[in-house]
């Protein structure tokens, strides 16, 4: 099998994954995403989760991405951004820092040789190891732990909701402890997520979303479902865990926002290398 070398893989095109990618590619360092879908920022966009708690970012590339949102009119100064506009501003983030990003590619193993890391990569062509000195995890899942991923405490499953006058409607009040709504960026961004349990499936999540909403009180009868979520938005452990020495976790979706996280991604590796002992997402 055929051999690639580099000096940190990063496990997901998340926000904060990107961020990572940035600073530690500034900082002259060869850079791998891996990336199991062909998508990226999926814990926020595909989530249809805006976050919350909209900070002024703590660097200058995080100010900077700001600007630029505001300037496209993708957020307004207090949030929430427009998530579908943040998919292909990533990817022109990705383009323009030269960020190498290996997409449909799944992680089997990881093992430690020699002091670095032998990571096993999957995709289309088979199987290639790839020998890292540094691993840093921002799945939800913990991709790098393919024996034992995460399962969290708790996921919700998101929808858009549509209604007839988005602009002169008021939003009924949720009908139960299952259920909250919150706003996007425009008016008519309307998000609805409902609790499922963490053991559920994605096909009886599914289910299980279409079934409550089909009985939903006539309060909220005008409102209906016009596009459901592509994954989970899951509560994750806060913080960064040390899976190994130069093996790191710190999921994407635990920040509060997906500007919050992909700053806060830059500021851990701006110096091109894991700069905290300890992060405390905002």
């Amino acid at each position: 099998m055929d051999r690639t070398d580099c000096s940190l893989l990063i496990c997901g095109a998340t926000f904060a994954g990107l961020g990572a990618a940035a600073a530690a590619r500034e900082a002259g360092r060869n850079v791998v995403v891996v990336e199991r879908s062909v998508s990226v920022g999926r814990e926020f966009i595909e989530a249809m989760n805006p976050g919350s708690g909209w900070r002024d970012p703590a660097t200058d590339f995080g100010q900077n991405l700001k600007r630029d949102w505001l300037r496209r009119n993708v957020m307004e100064e207090g949030g929430p951004a427009h998530l579908p506009a943040l998919h292909p501003l990533l990817c022109h983030l990705i383009k323009q820092s030269g960020l190498q990003v290996r997409f449909l590619t799944e992680i089997v193993g990881v093992k430690g040789r020699d002091g670095q890391y032998e990571v096993m990569l999957h995709d289309a062509s088979g199987c290639t190891p790839l020998l890292v000195r540094e691993v840093a995890d921002t799945t939800s899942e913990r991709l790098t732990v393919p024996g034992r991923l995460a399962v969290p405490p708790r996921k919700r499953l998101n929808a858009y909701l549509h209604h007839p006058d988005p602009s002169g409607a008021s939003i009924p009040a949720p009908f139960d402890e299952r259920m909250a709504v919150v706003r996007g960026r425009f008016s008519s961004e309307v998000i609805v997520k409902v609790e499922v349990d963490p053991g559920d499936s994605w096909l009886q999540a599914r289910q299980h979303l279409h079934q409550y909403w089909r009985a939903r009180p006539e309060e909220w009868a005008s409102w209906t479902i016009a596009s459901v979520a592509g994954c989970f938005e899951s509560d994750v452990p806060t913080g960064l865990s040390r899976l190994g020495a130069g093996w790191s976790w710190q999921p994407s979706e635990a920040f509060s926002n997906p500007l919050a996280a992909i700053d806060r991604g830059y500021d851990l590796y701006r110096k091109g290398e894991l700069v905290h002992d300890a992060a405390k997402a905002n």
